[in-house]
């Protein structure tokens, strides 16, 4: 069984990587809108597009305040 510490750790390991995978989100989202820069999508794709964007986005949201809600901020003192 895992100590309370080691959970603590994983929780934060956890949200390091989910860190990482937001900023890799929103360069990704930013290099598509770089590409995409003047042109014009069908109304369709955009849709999809957008939709995608803000699925993932809410997904992010989630987890931060999950994250926030069950990790302290500082460990609890020995």
């Amino acid at each position: 069984m895992a100590t309370a510490t080691e959970s603590l750790e994983a929780v934060r390991a956890a949200n390091t990587k989910a860190d990482g995978l937001i900023e890799a989100f929103n360069a990704l989202k930013q290099q598509l809108a770089d590409v995409l820069a003047g042109v014009t999508l069908p109304p369709g794709v955009q849709a999809d597009i957008d939709a995608i964007f803000a699925e993932a986005n809410a997904q992010a949201d989630e987890t931060a305040a999950a994250i926030d809600e069950n990790v302290p901020e500082e460990p609890p003192a020995p």
